[in-house]
C-alpha cells in the first residue's frame, strides 16, 4: 500500500493482484453456487404456476430467486396472486396481464413463455414444494458467506446433500475448533476464599434483578428478573393474558432502566405487541381510559386522538435507544431461538423473552413433552452463567384439565414439567371464580401486610374489578407457594397491580 503527497492512501500494482484474484474466486464461486441452485429455483417456481395457493403462504421472495428466467416467471406470478388478487396461473390470466406489462412481456417470450411452464408442470411434484424452498435459502446463505471470505468453495459439491442447518453446525465446529485452546487453563476457587468480598457485593445488591413493572409484592418474593444466566416462567390457560403480561410486566421496566430486550413471539405479529405497549403508555403515563377494543373499532374521538398521539411522541422519542427488539417466527425453532440470543447478547442485550413454548416446528419427536423438555435443557446451555449469562422468560399453556383447579402446581403442566428444572422462577396464573368472590361457596380471604408484617389488613375482592391470582411453584431466591398474589388487572387496558395475598385452599 503506498501514499500519495497529501497521504491518502492508494493500492499498489501488487495489491491490485491480490485483490483481481479474490474478486474472480468469489465470482467463479457464486457461478458454481447458482448452478446447484438453478433446479431449486425452477422446481419451486414452477410449483407455484402448478398450485397457485402456494405463493400465498410461502415465505419465498422475488430477492431470493437470482436466475433471470424465473425471477421473471415469479415476479408475474406474485403481481397476478398477491397483487391482482386473481386466482389462478393459467395462459389466459397471464396474457391479459403482460398486456398491460410490456417490457415484462418481452422477457417472458424471450424464455419461453407459457409453453416452457407447462412443460415443466408435467413433472413437478407440489408436495415437494417447502423442500425447494429450503433449499434456495440455504444456497442464499451460502452465497452470503462467498461474499464475506468464508472458506466454503470446496465444499460446495458437498453441500449439495447437506442442509442449511448441517452447514452452520459445521462451521461453527470450524470456529470452536480454531477458538478451542484460547483458554487452555481450567479455572479452580478456593471455596474459602474471598468471603468478605463475596459480602460486600451482595450488600450492593448485586443479586436484586430488574423490577418487574407495578408488582411490588412478587418482586419481593423473586427479587425480579436477575440477568445471570436466569429462566423464569409465566404458565397460564389460553386466553388468560400470559403474553399481555409478560409485556406489562417487562417493557416498561426495560424503558425505564434502559435496557435491552428481545422479544421473540411465534403465534402473534409485531403488531399486536406494539399495540399492547401503545395502551399501557396511554393508559399508565397518561392516565387514559382508552381499551382496546376502541383501538380495534378505529374512528377515534378527538380525545383519544390526543392521548393516543402523546403516548406515540413518548415512544418516538425512546426509538433510537433501541430498548426492544420484536422478532416473530414463521416457524418456530428452538435453534432459531438460540441463534437469536447468541446473535443479541454479542450486542450487549440481557433480557430475552420466548412468547410462547411450544414443540419446535422441525422436532420429529413422537412424544411432544420429551422434545419440549430436551428444547429447555438446550435454551438454559445458552443462558446460563457459564455461557451467555443472560436472562430468559418464557411463557407456556398449562394444561387443559388445569382450567378448573383453583390452586395450581407444577403437575398442571403434565408431562413436560421437567421443563421446570432449568427455571429459577415459576409463575402461574388464573383469573378468580364467580363463587371466590364475597358471598361465595370458595371466598377468598385476602389481606395486606402493615409496613413491619405484623397486622393484616382486610382486602376484599370487589365484583366489579378485574383481578389475577399469582401463584409462585418455583422461588430459587425466595419462597415457594408460600401464599398467592391478588393483582387488580384489567386486560383491556393493561393497569395492573399487586394489591394484596391469599392462601387458596388445595384442591383434593
Amino acid at each position: 500500500m503506498a501514499a500519495t503527497a497529501n497521504g491518502t492512501k492508494v493500492r499498489s500494482g501488487a495489491d491490485k493482484k491480490v485483490a483481481t484474484a479474490f474478486e474472480k474466486e468469489c465470482i467463479e464461486t457464486l457461478k458454481q453456487v447458482n448452478e446447484y441452485k438453478l433446479i431449486a429455483e425452477a422446481n419451486a417456481v414452477t410449483s407455484i404456476y402448478k398450485d397457485a395457493d402456494l405463493i400465498r403462504e410461502t415465505s419465498l421472495k422475488l430477492e431470493d430467486i437470482t436466475n433471470n428466467a424465473w425471477r421473471v416467471y415469479f415476479s408475474i406470478a406474485n403481481d397476478i396472486i398477491n397483487v391482482e388478487k386473481k386466482n389462478t396461473l393459467d395462459e389466459i390470466t397471464i396474457n391479459m396481464y403482460l398486456s398491460k406489462h410490456s417490457k415484462l412481456s418481452k422477457k417472458y417470450d424471450e424464455y419461453g413463455g407459457y409453453e416452457k411452464i407447462s412443460n415443466a408442470i408435467e413433472y413437478i411434484h407440489i408436495d415437494n414444494f417447502e423442500s425447494y424452498v429450503s433449499e434456495i435459502k440455504k444456497w442464499n446463505a451460502v452465497m452470503r458467506l462467498v461474499k464475506i471470505g468464508f472458506p466454503v468453495k470446496d465444499n460446495l459439491s458437498k453441500y449439495v446433500d447437506a442442509k442449511a442447518e448441517d452447514i452452520y453446525n459445521e462451521l461453527e465446529a470450524l470456529l470452536n475448533h480454531t477458538f478451542i485452546n484460547v483458554e487452555a487453563e481450567v479455572k479452580t476457587y478456593n471455596a474459602c476464599d474471598g468471603i468478605y468480598d463475596l459480602i460486600d457485593e451482595l450488600n450492593s445488591g448485586s443479586q436484586v434483578g430488574m423490577p418487574l413493572d407495578h408488582a411490588n409484592i412478587l418482586n419481593k418474593e423473586i427479587g425480579g428478573i436477575n440477568f445471570n444466566g436466569n429462566i423464569y416462567g409465566l404458565g397460564a390457560n389460553s386466553g388468560v393474558g400470559k403474553s399481555t403480561t409478560a409485556i406489562n410486566y417487562l417493557m416498561p421496566s426495560v424503558l425505564h432502566h434502559n435496557e435491552k430486550m428481545v422479544m421473540m413471539i411465534n403465534e402473534e405479529d409485531q403488531n399486536k405487541v406494539k399495540k399492547e405497549l401503545l395502551i399501557w403508555v396511554a393508559n399508565n403515563i397518561f392516565r387514559g381510559d382508552i381499551h382496546k377494543y376502541q383501538l380495534r373499532d378505529g374512528n377515534f374521538s378527538p380525545e383519544m386522538m390526543e392521548i393516543l398521539k402523546k403516548a406515540a411522541n413518548y415512544l418516538e422519542e425512546l426509538k433510537e435507544r433501541r430498548n426492544i427488539t420484536i422478532i416473530p417466527f414463521e416457524k418456530y425453532t428452538v435453534k432459531a431461538a438460540i441463534k437469536i440470543i447468541k446473535k443479541y447478547s454479542s450486542m450487549g442485550v440481557r433480557l430475552f423473552v420466548l412468547d410462547t413454548l411450544k414443540e419446535s416446528a422441525d422436532s420429529r419427536n413422537i412424544d411432544t413433552w420429551k422434545s419440549m423438555e430436551r428444547d429447555m435443557v438446550d435454551l438454559y446451555d445458552v443462558v446460563k452463567p457459564a455461557a451467555k449469562n443472560v436472562a430468559l422468560f418464557v411463557t407456556y399453556q398449562l394444561g387443559k384439565a388445569s382450567v378448573k383447579l383453583r390452586y395450581l402446581t407444577n403437575n398442571e403442566i403434565g408431562q413436560a414439567k421437567n421443563i421446570l428444572d432449568v427455571f429459577s422462577v415459576n409463575l402461574m396464573m388464573r383469573k378468580p371464580f364467580e363463587d371466590e368472590f364475597p358471598g361465595g361457596s370458595h371466598e377468598i380471604k385476602a389481606y395486606k401486610l402493615s409496613k413491619n408484617k405484623n397486622t393484616k389488613v382486610p382486602y376484599i375482592l370487589n365484583r366489579n374489578k378485574h383481578y389475577m391470582i399469582t401463584f409462585i411453584t418455583k422461588n430459587r431466591f425466595g419462597a415457594t407457594d408460600q401464599f398467592q398474589i391478588i393483582s387488580e388487572y384489567d386486560l383491556s387496558t393493561n393497569v395492573h397491580e399487586d394489591v394484596a395475598i391469599c392462601n387458596i385452599a388445595q384442591d383434593f
